[in-house]
């Protein structure tokens, strides 16, 4: 059995477009959250997803963006998302608002005799707060993850990919398919296959896209940053 992860497309019809060229139909598709923001086209990447993911789970752009909440967003991104709300609610029907706002926050699921668990950010905290657990200690990550029982836990929202393996479960963020920021611009995404995980890129021309965002009704000073992170993956 394949599986293919993704998460935080934010609108990047290219990058979407270019997993979808790249792999075979797999045997399920789990999206770990934040279709919406910053990004030119939130209605085409709505309705690819909406498609072809067997499982989906709310982003806090998603959420912010149907319910008029606060972002989740790092600081020095606030105002990026912010920027881009307006753009991203003239896109959408009312009735992508309704569905997005009614996503789960979290899933679980069982496929290919593995149990997963789904969440956008951390698992108490899936819309306020990210869990990036490369780095943190073993005893800090074990009290994250208490009472999780699952073979696989799928997080998203750094947008920066990696695995760890936590006694016998596997933690993996598949990264950002749509704004990398993991130091390279390409897509991100991760496979599960028979028990066994690995992360892949995606080098695609992400021009069209910026050309896009340069179309958009944002200041200049905004568009050229959303720019920017597409070109550098930072």
């Amino acid at each position: 059995m394949r599986i293919l992860i993704f998460s935080d497309v934010h609108s990047n019809l290219e990058a979407l477009s270019a997993l979808h060229a790249c792999e075979q139909p797999p045997d399920a598709l789990f999206f770990l959250g934040d279709l919406v923001g910053y990004g030119p086209d939130p209605a085409p990447c709505l309705g690819w997803t909406r498609a072809y993911a067997t499982h989906i789970v709310r982003g806090d752009h998603d959420h912010a963006t149907a319910t008029g909440a606060d972002f989740a967003s790092r600081e020095e991104y606030r105002d990026l998302a912010l920027a881009t709300r307006e753009h991203t609610l003239r896109q959408l029907r009312a009735a992508d608002l309704v569905y997005l706002a009614a996503l789960p926050l979290t899933a679980r699921v069982e496929l290919g005799g593995a149990r997963f668990f789904l969440a956008h950010g951390a698992p108490r905290e899936p819309l306020t707060r990210a869990l990036d657990f490369s780095a943190m200690p073993e005893d800090k990550l074990r009290a994250e993850l208490e009472g999780i029982d699952a073979d696989v836990i799928l997080l998203g929202h750094t947008h920066v990919p990696a695995i760890r393996r936590v006694g016998n479960a596997h933690v993996v963020n598949p990264g950002s398919l749509g704004q990398p920021r993991h130091g390279l611009p390409s897509a991100t995404y991760a496979v599960w296959e028979d028990g066994h995980l690995q992360i892949k890129h995606i080098d695609y021309d992400p021009k069209p896209t910026q050309n896009k965002i340069a179309l958009m009704p944002l200041e200049p000073e905004i568009a050229e940053r959303l720019q920017e992170i597409l070109a550098r993956g930072m």
